[in-house]
């Protein structure tokens, strides 16, 4: 193919094994798998360089292909998505070679791009690129509707048939006549703001699809909301509108949902890390923080929280024989743990990057409570549940945290021992 396209490079044999991946130790894999990224943001910069000029010289009529989507489909072996979201971007990117400067350059993924490719311009590329970059797919939905905002949907609660029969939907039309035009949008992007605002999916998305929640960015304060709710629910809303119409008299079902969250959020956040509940005597909590907990010589450990599998929990609970203090972690201990850590997972990485859960948090004894059974603010901090699993694997090996979780007899040597 002329035109200066295709790349010379020479193909070789270089698949790794199963074998010489598992003799890699974590610092080289992390590596080799970070080097591989770089490279594929290089490979998929060139994949969109060529599909670009196919695009433009319409060598897909010569390939029996109706569209530039059905020759991505049958001859290329895309997706749907990833055909949309190439041929998007593609289109673009010869317009503005800025677009495939961040693709190569890992600054923007393919799908962000895909977002703001109908609102990239020659005066304004440059400055979206720069603010998306780094973003998620979330993140720049939100910068896209915060510049160009769409109007609020209209509040509708509409029943929906019991035993809905799954069909596959038709095709509005063949993709023969998409043409060299865009395909419909997908399944799980919004609608564009020329068709009415209740229509939720087009007529190609999947049954299944209808009913998924969906968040979706308005502008830069409104999202649209969508779910499957059940009558109890149904009843209980409108129970609340009815309770509520002296202090929200149009009965705004986004007002009252968001009062019920604001109360649901606050009583979890005390149960869960005493935030918000009436201190004890500081007299009685230092006390508890500070009385150590005797344990068996063989004891078995348990990562924190009450969250655990049966069998690790009760494994943990049988060999950890408490004298006066116990598991509880006192109230002073947990709000100042949760404050400290932010509400969010306090893993850091060699590198200095923290974990950015804020979901399932769980104490965790820093030095593991079978061995060090104290509850103190500096010896408890924040993780999410991947890194409490994680931490107890690290700590005692993870043959015999496995072994604990699924209920089996723990090895007869306690981890860590010489």
């Amino acid at each position: 193919m002329s035109g200066g396209f295709v790349t010379n490079t020479r193909m070789t044999d270089t698949k790794p094994s199963l074998e010489s991946l598992e003799s890699l130790d974590s610092s080289d894999l992390l590596s080799a798998t970070r080097e591989l990224v770089r490279k594929s943001h290089g490979v998929e910069a060139d994949l969109l360089a060529h599909l670009g000029e196919i695009d433009d010289r319409k060598l897909y009529l010569d390939c029996a292909h109706p569209s530039m989507f059905a020759f991505c489909l049958d001859e290329l072996g895309f997706s749907e998505c990833a055909a949309y979201n190439r041929i998007t971007v593609a289109r673009i990117g010869r317009r503005l070679p800025a677009v495939i400067k961040a693709v190569r350059s890992g600054r923007v993924h393919l799908a962000g791009l895909r977002l703001l490719a109908p609102h990239l311009t020659t005066e304004n590329h440059e400055v979206l690129l720069a603010q998306a970059a780094g973003k998620s797919k979330r993140e720049i939905e939100e910068m896209v509707a915060r510049l160009w905002p769409l109007p609020p949907v209209p509040t509708s609660i509409h029943r929906l048939p019991e035993n809905p029969v799954v069909k596959s939907p038709p095709m509005p039309m063949s993709r023969a006549f998409w043409g060299n035009a865009d395909p419909p949008p997908l399944p799980d992007e919004p609608r564009p703001a020329s068709h009415s605002p209740d229509q939720n999916t087009g007529p190609t998305a999947p049954a299944r699809d209808r009913h998924r929640p969906l968040i979706a960015p308005l502008s830069g304060e409104t999202f649209r909301f969508q779910f499957t709710g059940t009558r109890e629910l149904r009843d209980r809303l409108q129970e609340a509108q009815d309770l509520l119409r002296h202090r929200v008299p149009d009965g705004d079902v986004s007002t009252i949902l968001e009062r019920a969250l604001n109360l649901l959020v606050a009583e979890v956040k005390k149960e869960r890390f005493a935030v918000g509940r009436k201190a004890r005597s500081e007299s009685t909590e230092e006390a508890e923080t500070t009385k150590p907990v005797k344990t068996q010589t063989e004891e078995t450990p348990q990562t924190d929280d009450t969250t655990q599998t049966g069998g690790a929990t009760q494994t943990a609970e049988a060999s950890v024989i408490p004298e006066a203090a116990s598991r509880h972690i006192p109230d002073a201990i947990k709000r100042a743990v949760y404050e400290r850590d932010g509400g969010r997972c306090a893993f850091v990485e060699e590198n200095g990057r923290r974990c950015s859960a804020t979901a399932a948090l769980t104490f965790d004894h820093v030095e593991g409570f079978a061995r060090m059974p104290v509850h103190t603010i500096a010896g408890i901090r924040l993780l999410c549940w991947a890194h409490n699993q994680h931490a107890a694997d690290q700590m005692y090996g993870r043959e015999f945290m496995e072994q604990a979780r699924n209920g089996k007899e723990p090895p007869p040597t306690r981890p860590g021992a010489s």
